[in-house]
């Protein structure tokens, strides 16, 4: 005669964890389920736009909804600006944000600055002047060099090959006017 099995406890009252470790606890589990991309390439991916989306969450004042973002460019270079916006396809979901592209040539960055400015790689020599031009007005400027991070000159760059990588400029950041929230800082390379 089979033995009766013992049915477990039933949890009666669910405990949920803070917004804040949610959105955390979403993140690590993003950055492990991402996969990387292949070798050499050395372009924003719509998983590295991704992962910026989910950065946003993690500022002190985080946006939500859609969210416009900059795509700088030289002016010779709107064909690469251009690529870089399809891979927005109809929106970036990340988080409580939706990523919308916004073709922005370099020398308009000092009359209409979206929230977040992305460098493109005809943008990279004009770096420090778009780091002078959004000083002090909460813009987040992303580089796909890393090398920007180091210089202070971006307050973000990721990638998520070959393996996930979050990089933050703690003064870029002050510059801009941007703080992350304590907790986040445990999961990035702060520089």
């Amino acid at each position: 005669m089979p033995r009766p099995v013992p049915e477990r406890p039933r949890r009666t009252a669910s405990r949920r964890l803070p917004a804040g470790r949610r959105r955390l606890l979403a993140l690590a589990v993003a950055i492990t389920l991402l996969p990387g991309r292949e070798a050499g390439a050395a372009d924003t991916t719509p998983r590295d736009l991704q992962l910026i989306g989910q950065v946003l969450g993690f500022l002190e004042h985080p946006p939500t909804g859609a969210v416009e973002v900059g795509l700088l460019y030289a002016p010779a270079a709107r064909v690469e600006a251009e690529q870089l916006a399809q891979r927005f396809g109809d929106g970036v979901r990340a988080g409580g944000v939706t990523l919308r592209p916004r073709l922005l040539p370099v020398a308009e960055i000092g009359t209409a600055a979206p929230r977040v400015l992305l460098l493109t790689n005809s943008a990279l020599p004009e770096a420090a002047a778009v780091a002078r031009a959004v000083a002090g007005r909460g813009i987040m400027t992303v580089s796909p060099d890393p090398a920007l991070i180091d210089g202070g000159l971006a307050v973000l760059a990721v990638r998520s090959s070959p393996r996930v990588e979050i990089l933050v400029s703690r003064a870029a950041a002050q510059s801009a006017g941007l703080s992350f929230a304590g907790a986040f800082r445990m999961m990035i390379q702060e520089r």
